[in-house]
């Protein structure tokens, strides 16, 4: 083997250990709360808004974004328990949202979907114990979508905003009530 191609080797393997690296990176950051300036100010909630039996926000929170209308239809805070457990320490929020296109063929994603809370910090979905939970599609013309959204927050975090995006980037949504 000549030094020429050991060192073309070398470089490839250099070069895949870095996409690697760079695939890991973002998978990682998709996993994890990512801490950056809120981007609505914290709320406080009414007691009367509490609980899974908590009654419809009127009027209900709407904002177009991508070519879909997002509207909160009901917080449950917190989620009633279920099948998906919650780890030590946190609650689960779940957010029931009904998406219905602006623009025919518009499509969406539950993991897009991110919550800020009070605290400045933005969450990732978890996976919900209610019913329809809130996946991925494309709507088309006169389509419409309900599904519930979970989200799991530290004590005394309120959620504050929806956000559309990835970890590391996305954008605001709308306040939420």
């Amino acid at each position: 083997m000549t030094w020429k191609r050991g060192l073309a080797i070398f470089a490839a393997g250099v070069l895949l250990l870095l996409v690697g690296l760079a695939v890991f990176l973002a998978r990682e950051a998709e996993r994890i709360s990512v801490t950056t300036p809120p981007s609505a100010e914290p709320l406080a909630r009414p007691a009367a808004l509490d609980g899974p039996d908590a009654p419809p926000a009127d009027p209900s929170p709407s904002a177009v974004h991508r070519g879909i209308r997002f509207t909160v239809l009901r917080v449950a805070d917190p989620e009633p328990p279920g099948l998906y457990p919650v780890k030590t320490g946190l609650r689960r929020v779940g957010i029931l949202l009904r998406l219905e296109p602006v623009e025919p063929g518009a499509a969406y994603s539950v993991a897009s979907i991110r919550l800020r809370g009070s605290d400045g910090v933005r969450y990732g979905w978890a996976l919900t114990n209610q019913e329809p939970a809130l996946h991925t599609g494309t709507l088309a013309a006169g389509d419409a979508v309900n599904g519930w959204v979970a989200f799991d927050l530290p004590p005394g975090v309120q959620p504050a905003a929806l956000e559309y995006g990835t970890a590391a980037r996305s954008e605001p949504l709308l306040t939420l009530p």
